[in-house]
């Protein structure tokens, strides 16, 4: 290290031109990390995770997956209308590679099933129809037959409930029926919905933007003002979620970023009260910032979730070797020591110390990388380089800008006073003269860190993802106008999606998911299921047999009697089109397209709609439903991918509860076997990981104790802490 520093002080120029320019191409490629920002909760996933698999050949074989609904508030409500019209005309002439579909109304769809509502009848049903007519009929003579007027048997007249029965079928369609006129609107018609549909995924925020973009496009040049004054547009679903986290989380990068900058600079400067110290201390550290995030471009290429917030981490973490350094070099100058002496002590009084502890975070940081967890093991990377970095830059830049500035003036005038710290004062002096009463103190919070173990369980892991959402999206945002989509369309919007290699697979899972539903009653997680098949009906040869027999036995006398309405209903029940059999491609083009994969094969795919209510956010019973999911896909289909938000939520609460003890006990272990190897004596290496251990404890107690959730986002907190809190240990011990 006395060489080390000696070429550091002989070549000071030299390094910090290297040194900067390194930091100036590192901030080039630093924001082209940022720039690659995913916030797709599958990037957190290993590429491995059958959900990413899953989803990744969902997205291969379907047109889209994701859409981007654009809602409508007017209570102008034919203006609306036209605007609607005016608009999907405009967004239909979008490029498909743009937007893939839009929808707007099923009013073809209703009309076409309503001409064939009989065909769609259970077979047994309809056959109870025609035998009511049939013993109606018998009962009518009988009771008009002159013969049976002395009869003293009572004539039974035949019943049929068809309240209940129109009732059981109008219960199928009535999330579709309530749809005024087929749009997709409120009752009131004061909401509509426009959904446009992106092709791939929403991973990929190039072609979410396209989108938004063109849709923002389209409803500019119609003069939104000129179809009604009340007139307003706002948006919601999966893109514009995407959208959103990812401008959220942009904003608070950048706010957090400058905070921790501006906080750091000003503690630095109170604590040393050196304006040129201070700079001398930030700029090294932002180089060591810099450094990691150019390396980081090339060997992660991208920042998730998890790893966008490092920036901020590593400041507040790699400021730590700068600390001491600049520490004991201004000591030693105001001991009357000149520039060399001082840097070449700083740096060989606290190499050991402050290596220690860049290689113990390290360590905690790159213990995240043997877990499975994507999210976790890209954090680990880049915090690893982080460490290491910074200590670099501590040692090089920090050294090199202090003897430049020194140069000019010297930084710290010979003889100046020690500033007094009475805060410091007080501290040592209640350990040294009272050591019983810290003892005392720590035992007791000890004793409660560890008593709220008991109250450990897995309900600690955080399963509502709607908690981490951005705060503006869930007040303000596609969060908030989210509710008018249930208000509209009453189902879950975005189902799962299991693909099979057939459609006779899809018809078998199909039914088992069925049998499951109706085992499991009220407790299911399944609402419905639907295949294509659900849409052409079975046993139509029987059932218009039964419907032109229901014709001919239906004497004109009995019609005439019924209401308008009912005449009407019977006129369109027996009608030629209902009794005209339907095939796959008679079917309405949007039932169609739903189950139409790319490569043109049809019926492969089984949709699933969880309840639309919070079940879906406890995480025992969200992960009990993707098991049972895949359990029937894999029985009848092995290997058929299960994709959606539900499974990839599912596999991470997995993966954290999981990965998340296993990363923890790496980070702890490491930390260990470091100490251990650099100091190897029992006595030193005991008090250095004594304050660890408590500190770990104490903080173990906080999250139990007040109930603090672990989720994906905070979880890295805890095996980190062994790295960064040992460090504190490591330099107050080396020192004493």
């Amino acid at each position: 290290m006395r060489t080390f520093s000696h070429f550091i002080l002989r070549r000071a120029g030299l390094v910090a031109i290297i040194g900067t320019t390194l930091a100036i191409a590192g901030a080039y490629f630093s924001v082209e990390l940022y720039k690659n920002l995913r916030t797709d909760l599958a990037e957190l996933l290993p590429t491995s995770a059958r959900s990413v698999q899953d989803l990744d050949d969902v997205t291969r074989r379907l047109e889209s997956i994701d859409s981007l609904a654009v809602l409508v508030f007017s209570k102008n409500t034919e203006a609306s209308k036209r605007f609607v019209h005016d608009l999907v005309g405009k967004l239909e002439s979008v490029p498909k590679n743009i937007i893939a579909s839009v929808e707007y109304r099923i009013e073809k769809e209703l009309k076409f099933f309503r001409e064939h509502s009989p065909l769609y009848m259970d077979l047994g049903d309809l056959s109870r129809v025609r035998n009511y007519i049939i013993d109606r009929i018998e009962y009518e003579k009988s009771l008009y037959n002159p013969l049976n007027i002395f009869s003293e048997q009572e004539i039974p007249e035949p019943r049929l409930d068809f309240l209940a029965l129109r009732q059981k079928y109008e219960l199928k369609t009535s999330g579709y029926s309530k749809l005024p006129g087929g749009y997709y609107a409120t009752p009131d018609e004061t909401i509509r919905a426009v959904l446009a549909y992106l092709p791939g995924k929403t991973s990929s925020m190039d072609q979410v933007h396209i989108l938004k973009s063109a849709v923002e496009g389209a409803i500019h040049s119609l003069n939104l003002q000129s179809y009604a004054a009340d007139i307003q547009i706002r948006y919601t679903g999966g893109v514009q979620d995407t959208l959103e986290e990812h401008s959220a989380l942009i904003a608070d990068l950048e706010i957090s970023t400058a905070i921790v900058i501006v906080l750091v600079a000003i503690a630095m400067f109170v604590f040393f009260r050196n304006l040129r110290a201070t700079f001398a201390l930030v700029a090294s550290l932002l180089g060591g910032a810099l450094w990691t995030f150019g390396v980081s471009y090339f060997v992660v290429g991208y920042l998730n979730a998890n790893t966008a917030f490092l920036g901020s981490i590593i400041i507040g973490n790699g400021i730590n070797f700068g600390i001491i350094i600049l520490a004991r070099y201004i000591e030693e100058r105001r001991k009357g020591f000149n520039n060399l002496r001082g840097i070449r002590t700083a740096m060989v009084y606290t190499a050991t110390a402050t290596w220690t502890a860049a290689l113990a975070a390290g360590l905690s940081y790159g213990s995240l990388v043997l877990t499975g967890f994507r999210g976790f093991r890209q954090f680990g990377i880049i915090g690893l380089i982080g460490m290491l970095l910074c200590w670099l830059s501590a040692f090089t830049l920090l050294p090199a800008y202090l003897t430049l500035i020194d140069k000019f003036s010297s930084l710290v005038p010979r003889g100046r006073r020690i500033p007094h710290s009475t805060f410091t004062t007080i501290i040592a002096k209640i350990i040294s003269k009272r050591p019983a009463i810290i003892w005392g103190f720590s035992f007791l919070l000890t004793v409660a860190s560890l008593s709220t173990l008991v109250s450990y369980h897995p309900g600690i892991i955080e399963t509502n993802l709607g908690k981490l959402r951005s705060k503006h999206s869930l007040e303000h945002g596609s969060v908030y106008y989210s509710r008018y989509l249930d208000q509209i369309f009453q189902r879950y919007l975005s189902p799962l999606v299991i693909l099979t290699k057939s459609r006779d697979e899809a018809a078998e899972i199909a039914n088992r998911l069925r049998k499951l539903k109706e085992q499991q009653g009220k407790a299911s997680m399944i609402a419905s299921v639907q295949t294509l098949d659900d849409f052409i009906p079975q046993d139509q040869l029987e059932k218009i047999k039964i419907l032109k027999n229901i014709r001919r036995l239906l004497p004109h006398r009995l019609i005439v009697r019924l209401s308008e309405s009912d005449q009407a209903l019977v006129a369109r029940f027996l009608s030629e089109t209902a009794m005209k059999p339907i095939y796959q491609n008679d079917l309405p083009p949007l039932i169609l397209s739903k189950f139409t994969e790319k490569d043109g094969s049809i019926g492969k795919l089984v949709l699933i709609e969880p309840p639309l209510d919070h079940s879906t956010w406890e995480g025992d019973k969200m992960i009990s439903l993707i098991r049972e999911l895949r359990d029937v896909a894999d029985s009848v289909s092995p290997g058929a991918p299960v994709a959606g938000t539900l499974p990839i939520t599912s596999d991470m609460i997995s993966a954290i509860s999981r990965d998340g003890p296993r990363a923890t006990f790496f980070a702890f272990a490491a930390v260990l076997i470091l100490v251990v190897f650099l100091f190897r004596e029992i006595k030193t290496i005991t008090l250095v990981l004594f304050s660890l251990i408590l500190g770990a404890t104490w903080l173990g107690g906080i999250i139990l104790g007040f109930g603090i959730k672990i989720n994906f986002l905070n979880f890295i907190a805890l095996p980190i802490t062994f790295g960064i809190g040992v460090d504190y240990g490591v330099n107050i011990f080396q020192r004493y």
